[in-house]
């Protein structure tokens, strides 16, 4: 039966005010009410539930799938169980955006490729806009911040942050006075678990301490080594495979490996890639299958990739010219742009490009071309060109990308909450 509109008027008192003064009863103005099976807003959520599966799909195509229908999943199991089986609902981008680095901020930036923000909170990471943070790891959605200001350089204050769930967790600080920081990574396990990876280097007697944080025991192990030769860090991106932390040791031939349960360390020779190194022209990564794999630009644009088949052996599956996949339709102007690899070719007016940072949970790799961030997708190889740096002041340096959720949604990776 249709729903029908009744009018319902509540008597009013009569005033007892004499003639020509307004009375004290309150006036009330006719109220509206839906008369149907329930009633009112139980009605309404009634109808909605009525509808056909099919409709219900139908509805669900025409919503945004970061900022709708994830919320929809999360309403009801026959909703929840509709969406992740419905294979004709548009995928989301690989990626939420990127998080960068920039040092007048008290925060890291993130810059949204996909339309919904992700802006650290200074209140929920408990960090002063005085002091501020920089971001050092990146990794299935959360990251590693060290906190900067007065004593950063004795000290070392380190926060786990969730940007999603809008928490984070603040580590003990450690005291790091006359050691220098060499790593520091975030290895992830099952659920909210985590362990924070801190490697040093000290001189007089040159040595390296390792620390690992356990957010199960809430607390620090260390373990300590000597040094063949004095070492000095240096910049360069981290990679975890299994309960191992590879470290790109920038503009040096090998890479730092350090074994999270065993505490050791140890140094992986690069391959012979025959060209000078420097910062942006090489990166690390890992495979699909899990190995360890070592990025290169070379003249020309020509990307060569190095596998790690087993110690002491590496292999070049594929090299690949960055130029020829450059469509317009996906890249812009940068198709027809004049770019290298190569400081020097800047003087030949040339805009440099250089490795930017990867994505472990998508094994996208990330560029910075000319004044562009461009991602890759290893898969498709597909490049597209995701966002500018219109502020001189503030160059570009390294992504820390940050994935999207699993698509279509399950039960299991669903936020319980809008």
């Amino acid at each position: 039966m249709p729903s029908t509109v009744v009018i319902r008027r509540r008597a009013r008192a009569r005033s007892r005010s004499p003639p020509g003064e307004f009375g004290s009863a309150r006036r009330t103005r006719p109220r509206l009410e839906e008369e149907s099976g329930r009633g009112g807003q139980d009605g309404r959520e009634g109808m909605v539930s009525s509808l056909p599966d099919d409709m219900l799909v139908e509805v669900f195509k025409r919503l945004s799938p970061l900022t709708d229908i994830v919320r929809c999943a999360a309403v009801c199991r026959r909703w929840r169980l509709l969406i992740s089986g419905a294979g004709c609902l548009s995928a989301p981008p690989p990626h939420f955006g990127f998080f960068r680095n920039y040092c007048p901020s008290p925060l890291p930036p993130f810059v949204p490729t996909a339309g919904v923000g992700l802006d650290l909170d200074p209140g929920v990471l408990s960090v002063s806009r005085a002091c501020g943070a920089v971001l050092v790891d990146c990794r299935s959605r959360r990251l590693l911040l060290r906190e900067l200001g007065a004593g950063s350089a004795r000290e070392l204050k380190l926060l786990v942050c969730n940007p999603l769930g809008k928490t984070s967790v603040r580590l003990p600080s450690r005291y790091i006075a006359g050691h220098k920081v060499a790593c520091c990574a975030l290895v992830l396990g099952e659920n909210a678990a985590f362990r924070v990876v801190v490697v040093l280097f000290a001189a007089a007697p040159d040595h390296f301490d390792i620390l690992v944080y356990s957010s199960v025991a809430s607390a620090w192990e260390a373990a300590t080594g000597a040094l063949k030769k004095s070492m000095n860090p240096r910049q360069g991106p981290s990679v975890v495979i299994g309960d191992v932390v590879y470290k790109l040791q920038t503009e040096d031939n090998y890479i730092m490996a350090v074994d999270v349960n065993k505490m050791t360390l140890s140094a992986v020779p690069l391959p012979n890639i025959g060209m000078l190194l420097f910062a942006g022209n090489h990166w690390i990564g890992k495979t699909a299958t899990g190995r360890l794999c070592l990025f290169a630009l070379r003249e020309q644009l020509n990307l060569v990739v190095w596998v790690l088949e087993e110690p002491g052996k590496w292999v070049v599956p594929l090299a690949v010219n960055l130029r020829g996949l450059m469509n317009p339709a996906t890249v812009g102007d940068l198709s027809h742009m004049k770019l290298s690899a190569k400081i020097s070719d800047q003087l030949r007016g040339c805009k440099l490009v250089s490795f930017g940072g990867f994505c472990e949970g998508t094994g996208a790799l990330f560029f910075v071309m000319a004044d562009w961030v461009v991602v890759l997708n290893m898969t498709t190889w597909r490049m597209e060109r995701l966002w500018r740096n219109t502020d001189e002041s503030t160059p570009l340096g390294d992504v820390f990308p940050l994935e999207m959720m699993a698509w279509p949604p399950s039960r299991g990776n669903l936020v319980k909450k809008a």
